[in-house]
């Protein structure tokens, strides 16, 4: 890999070289429970220890400059996270991929490492597996449930505004595409909803709702988000 690639670079004010790359990574197990300021101060030292040429900013407290598409919710995996940084060296791709898993904590693994094909604002929706078991219940019964519920013309859910308020909002003309499956002793729902800059639903405030209409709570609930998607369709890269 080598930095005259013909791509959109950088050049910060000392006159630095900078392509900007795009990390994918995995964020699962125990790490699922990092919130987004902890994961940047993890993926901070990881640099640091990996010895990756990452741009630093300028100023009085120098950091690696770093922007992540979506952050996660906190308790949700993600099986296709991004991070975006920029080289100041040439450094293979796979070299880097390997630095950094060899200094990552347990819970985030690095998938790839790539140029940065589109903008953030390319993304438009996110697919999620959800795996979900309440006391009581089988997985036929839950999977049932569920369809119904979402299977209604209108499913009003409580959401937080711009404001930090909660409001009143219909979103089942948000909600793209659904499957609901039995999965033995649980129901596993997949779900496809928006994830834009306009609108931006979270699953978990459509099971609350599901929780609330049918009087029950959920046992087990376990959110992954496997892929973002732009426009088209196509994965985000």
């Amino acid at each position: 890999m080598s930095l005259n690639t013909g791509m959109k670079n950088v050049v910060d004010i000392q006159g630095t070289l900078c392509l900007p790359i795009r990390i994918f990574f995995v964020k699962e197990g125990p790490s699922k429970y990092m919130s987004h300021l902890d994961l940047m101060r993890c993926m901070t030292r990881t640099i640091r220890r990996a010895g990756v040429p990452i741009w630093y900013t300028e100023g009085f407290n120098p950091h690696p400059f770093m922007t992540f598409a979506m952050p996660l919710s906190l308790g949700t995996s993600g099986l296709c996270e991004t991070m975006d940084v920029r080289m100041t060296t040439d450094m293979p791709f796979e070299e880097v991929k390997k630095r950094l898993n060899e200094a990552l904590c347990e819970g985030i693994r690095v998938t790839r490492v790539d140029y940065q094909v589109q903008k953030a604002t390319a993304i438009q929706s996110a697919v999620y597996l959800i795996t979900l078991t309440s006391d009581g219940f089988s997985g036929m019964q839950l999977r049932d449930e569920i369809e119904k519920y979402l299977s209604q013309d209108t499913i009003t859910v409580q959401k937080k505004n711009k404001k930090k308020q909660l409001v009143d909002m219909d979103v089942k003309p948000h909600i793209i595409s659904y499957d609901v499956t039995d999965g033995g002793n649980c129901a596993v729902l997949s779900i496809q909803l928006p994830a834009g800059n306009d609108v931006n639903i979270n699953p978990s405030i459509i099971l609350k709702g599901f929780e609330n209409a049918n009087s029950l709570s959920f046992d087990k609930c376990d959110i992954v988000r496997e892929r973002i998607l732009t426009e088209s369709g196509e994965d985000f890269k």
